[in-house]
């Protein structure tokens, strides 16, 4: 595509007028659902050839225009626009008050995100369209009941110690992720899916026990369900694999420094200063089928309130969920509003949640009211911008099952109705009602922007006073998976793991992130997860699930991320191309071997000395 076609094309995508132009891109009926379903299905296998990786770039050829470009021993050639070798460097921030780890198996909510799980690849990573791709995996199959899923490892990758990369390290890492005395922070996401699951995190067999373990021969790797589960293949976007010889000789946390870091991936770790930075190289020894442009992936890590800061100075080259007067600042200017990219990131939802077990959270009519009480669509003009859409429900648009416009009046924008509401829960004007503390979650500032709105407006409408609390990321995360949970009140955000609606609708089951239980919920939501029958059928299945949840109001749904991102000009690749629904932007998972999106990123001749 010509520069010209594309900056027209990119402006038409990224800067729309208001919000509902950009959500109207992404219809219930997306284009995107039929090839999921199949995929989710277990239908086939993508049949992905991969390009083995090569050495540093060591030579150079001459291109069709004639100018000299720089090649890897392996004949790949870098684009014409391209900066030589050594300014192949993509900066970004990380948050430094979570940056504790570099693996999906150790903290999930503790990761140096800007380069973590970059040192091996899942079975399976997406494209920017969000299908599913083979990653560590060449194939896969289901048995006919859905509950046996065999994956064959790509034969000739190796740790950089050597070992080949085997079955052996994936059953490893699932077993630490069950491991009780590991306490992951993320073990509700396969409770209930694989077998033995739930009694090993609960101590009850050993870890050793769970269904997962190596086949006919090493690179055959199998998993046993509980219950039927079609969805398994996008599951495993989530199984970046650990080497079971450096868990077994150097501990869970061998990532952590640069001498103990063992890598299978396109990148290794080269520089780690704790709290300051971290630096990975590209793996000249990776033989996956990721081939990268960029040498070099740098996290800064600081305080997200200093990112902006940071992009202005050309010491970053991407920021993302910017303050809502960083976006009006950027789009003062013809030349950074050329910056400003709008894309679904993981179709996140942010919420007020409660904890229904207690006073006065265990009064549904006191909930309703704090639902009405929200006005999403004056939140949406006035401080979101970019940054998301109102939400009512819990599936954010162009996710499959969505059904917002469907739902949108059980949670509607009503201050008549929530006064009396909450009027005939006992508390007339207020009167009476417990002092409130809202956590939350590491707030970045446009996440402490909303929840003082919010906050604003249910003293205004409700006359109930809310203090927000901020807390950290490990304080918050243990708070809220404690049993029983230690938030009464709080507001945070999640995003899908995989595309299925089995994933989202899970937060809500019985015994996950939240105390609400509902048995017609996780009735519902176990047998749409399970049906093997017609897709539209089990897309109905889980509508009617999703309107039990909104109707007994656990949460409060306040906006669906449309997550805006500044990227530098010389930031460049097809990433940046719109995907199927014609969104542009750095798609999720961003930077990471669950993603391509570095197979298509480079940086471009017109970046600056830094």
């Amino acid at each position: 595509m010509e520069a010209s076609q594309y900056e027209r094309t990119r402006a038409n995508v990224k800067r729309p007028e208001n919000l509902h132009d950009l959500l109207a891109m992404m219809p219930e009926d997306d284009p995107r659902t039929f090839s999921r379903r199949k995929m989710l299905a277990g239908s086939a296998a993508a049949a992905a050839a991969g390009v083995i990786g090569g050495p540093m770039l060591q030579n150079a050829s001459a291109s069709p225009s004639g100018k000299i470009r720089p090649i890897r021993t392996n004949g790949q050639a870098l684009p014409e626009d391209a900066a030589p070798v050594e300014k192949q460097i993509f900066i970004q921030p990380g948050n430094v008050t979570i940056a504790k780890a570099f693996d999906f198996y150790e903290a999930v909510y503790e990761r140096v995100e800007p380069v973590a799980d970059l040192f091996g690849d899942p079975l399976v990573r997406v494209n920017r369209d969000f299908a599913i791709q083979p990653g560590g995996a060449e194939s896969w199959s289901g048995s006919e009941d859905g509950m046996t899923w065999t994956f064959k490892i790509r034969e000739g990758n190796t740790w950089s110690d050597g070992n080949p990369v085997t079955a052996a390290d994936w059953v490893k890492t699932f077993q630490y992720g069950a491991d009780p005395e590991h306490a992951w922070d993320f073990t509700w996401f396969f409770q209930g899916v694989l077998k033995g699951w739930n009694e090993a995190i609960a101590g009850e067999i050993t870890p050793e026990e769970i269904g997962v373990a190596v086949g006919a021969n090493e690179y055959e790797l199998v998993f046993t369900t509980e219950v039927p589960a079609p969805y398994i293949p996008a599951m495993m976007l989530y199984s970046n694999v650990l080497s079971k010889a450096a868990l077994e000789s150097s501990g869970p946390l061998y990532n952590s420094s640069v001498d103990t870091s063992v890598t299978s991936g396109p990148y290794k770790l080269t520089e780690y200063t704790k709290d300051v930075q971290a630096i990975v190289s590209r793996n000249p020894d990776y033989k996956g089928t990721q081939v990268v442009m960029v040498e070099q992936i740098v996290a800064k890590l600081a305080t997200p309130d200093t990112y902006f800061t940071m992009y202005q100075n050309n010491e970053i080259d991407f920021m993302e969920g910017p303050a809502p007067a960083e976006v009006t600042l950027m789009q003062g200017d013809e030349a950074t509003a050329s910056e400003i990219f709008v894309g679904v990131g993981d179709f996140p939802t942010w919420y007020i949640f409660f904890d229904v077990t207690i006073a006065p959270w265990d009064n549904k009519l006191v909930r309703q009211a704090f639902s009405h009480a929200i006005d999403r669509d004056l939140l949406d003009e006035q401080v979101l911008g970019p940054n998301g859409t109102p939400a009512y429900s819990w599936l954010a648009p162009g996710f499959p099952a969505s059904q917002r416009e469907a739902l949108q009046d059980i949670q509607k924008f009503d201050p008549a109705m929530a006064k009396d509401l909450l009027s005939q829960a006992g508390y007339p004007d207020g009167e009476g009602f417990p002092s409130q503390q809202m956590w939350l979650r590491a707030p970045t500032p446009l996440d402490k922007t909303v929840a003082g709105a919010l906050a604003s407006m249910i003293k205004e409408n409700l006359n109930i006073d809310i203090e927000l609390l901020e807390k950290d990321q490990a304080g918050f995360t243990a708070a809220l998976n404690a049993k029983p949970t230690e938030i009464p009140l709080g507001y945070v955000r999640y995003g899908f793991d995989y595309l299925d609606p089995s994933n989202m609708l899970s937060v809500w089951k019985s015994g996950g992130r939240h105390s609400w239980s509902n048995p017609d919920f996780d009735k519902g939501l176990a047998e749409a997860s399970a049906f093997l029958g017609d897709p539209a059928e089990r897309e109905a299945m889980f509508q009617a699930t999703e309107r039990i949840l909104v109707e007994d109001v656990p949460a409060v749904f306040v906006y669906h991320g449309t997550i805006a991102q500044f990227i530098k000009p010389w930031v460049k690749g097809a990433f940046r191309e719109p995907d199927s629904n014609g969104i542009a932007s750095l798609h999720w998972p961003g930077t990471k071997t669950m993603s391509t999106v570095i197979e298509e990123m480079y940086i471009g001749s017109d970046v600056p000395d830094r």
